[in-house]
């Protein structure tokens, strides 16, 4: 059950000690369960470069100090490490592809897409519908996330009333799309995805980080399509958020990583998701393919701000905002206001409220699934002329 406080903002359940947390202090409770793991690979990068520059150098030192015949031993002693060197990151490299070539086939065999692909337009999206009646409520994900964002969500939504979720082109198990990754061209594609299925409208769109401008943007193209938004701590268009280099260097480096097998073998693609969907979430996230298009997502940032912020009004369509807890401390990006933020979201509808997801950062859909539940529960009362219209609640 929901009570209201005073500033009419949502409160769940009591949460855990780990739940309740902030996120400095949520690491430091869970890290001593976990425990430390080593790193054989950054040790023998570490080797592997060492070792020769250490003969190099060693080579330089004796031909300036003119022991020439020392310096000569140096010099064999150093092409037979780089020799070896050589022959053994080749070896690796085989030995890698051989490993993930063999996963991704088992992978193939043990995972399937629990929807279907549908073209539209050269390509295919993976659209999965279940539940019933309606108005469908559909779910879109943020940045470099899956469908398996909602895994938490998605069945209990389906309970009540019709729901599908989607992989973005170059996601989960969707084709790459070729046109630019904007929201513009994602909610034509999303839009086009809908009916291609036969899925019927008024839909509730409900988005979380990234996905928000997705379903924003599809509201701002259809508006007679959309019954209602719920926005999961979305992403906000007072930054540019430019591209860094350190984040160029990562998503290349996986993706040139992953058809050798590191990737997998070190955990780095699904190894942090919970056993129940850890398996899926490997299958469909080491794929270098996928950080192909987390690439030329995150790259099209600005881009998509700047379209976003040519969005100033939606009219009256239902709005509730869900954003992370205040209280728990590090809660904005990029050094914005958190109230600055929600404003600006909240600015889009005349028929807008704000809901805290108390407890919870960013990762709103597990740890604080019933908050989103509630508040779709509180659109379709809505739409069937059950329930009231929610109203800003930011003071």
């Amino acid at each position: 059950m929901y009570t209201k406080r005073k500033d009419d903002v949502w409160r769940g359940p009591a949460l855990s000690e780990v739940e309740r947390a902030p996120p400095a202090r949520r690491y430091s409770i869970i890290s001593p369960l976990i425990g430390g793991t080593l790193h054989p690979v950054r040790w023998a990068v570490i080797a592997a470069l060492g070792i020769p520059c250490a003969l190099a150098i060693g080579f330089l030192l004796t031909r300036l100090a003119g022991q020439d015949d020392a310096g000569r031993s140096l010099l064999r002693i150093l092409r037979y490490v780089l020799a070896l060197e050589i022959l053994l990151l080749v070896a690796l490299a085989f030995t890698g592809w051989l490993y993930e070539r063999r996963e991704c086939e088992r992978d193939l065999k043990l995972y399937r897409p629990p929807g279907k692909l549908l073209d539209i337009g050269g390509y295919r999206l993976h659209l999965s519908c279940t539940g019933s009646d309606g108005p469908t409520v559909v779910l879109e994900y943020g940045h470099q996330a899956s469908h398996l964002t909602w895994y938490l969500v998605q069945p209990q939504i389906a309970s009540f009333t019709r729901v599908c979720f989607y992989d973005r082109a170059g996601y989960g198990w969707s084709d790459p799309g070729p046109q630019p990754r904007v929201p513009s061209v994602m909610a034509e594609e999303l839009h086009t995805l809908l009916h291609s299925a036969g899925e019927k409208p008024p839909y509730i769109l409900v988005a979380h980080s990234f996905g928000s401008f997705n379903a924003v943007m599809f509201a701002h193209k259809f508006p007679e399509e959309v019954s209602g938004l719920v926005l999961v701590d979305g992403l906000h268009t007072l930054s540019l958020f430019p591209f860094r280099l350190s984040e160029r260097l990562s998503l290349r480096t996986m993706q040139l990583m992953i058809p050798f097998g590191l990737p997998r073998w070190r955990g780095w693609c699904g190894g942090e998701a919970p056993g129940a969907i850890r398996g899926e979430k490997q299958a469909i996230t080491c794929r270098a393919s996928l950080f192909r298009a987390f690439y030329r997502e995150r790259a099209a940032y600005p881009e998509s701000v700047l379209e976003m912020r040519a969005i100033t009004s939606l009219g009256t369509v239902p709005l509730i905002v869900i954003a992370r807890d205040p209280a728990l401390g590090s809660v904005s990006d990029e050094g914005d206001n958190w109230k600055q933020i929600q404003q600006e979201k909240l600015r889009l509808s005349k028929n807008a409220e704000l809901v805290i997801a108390i407890g919870s950062g960013h990762d709103i859909p597990h740890v604080r699934p019933d908050v989103i539940i509630a508040a779709v529960r509180k659109l379709l009362a809505q739409a069937s002329g059950t329930g009231g219209h929610p109203g800003n609640s930011l003071r």
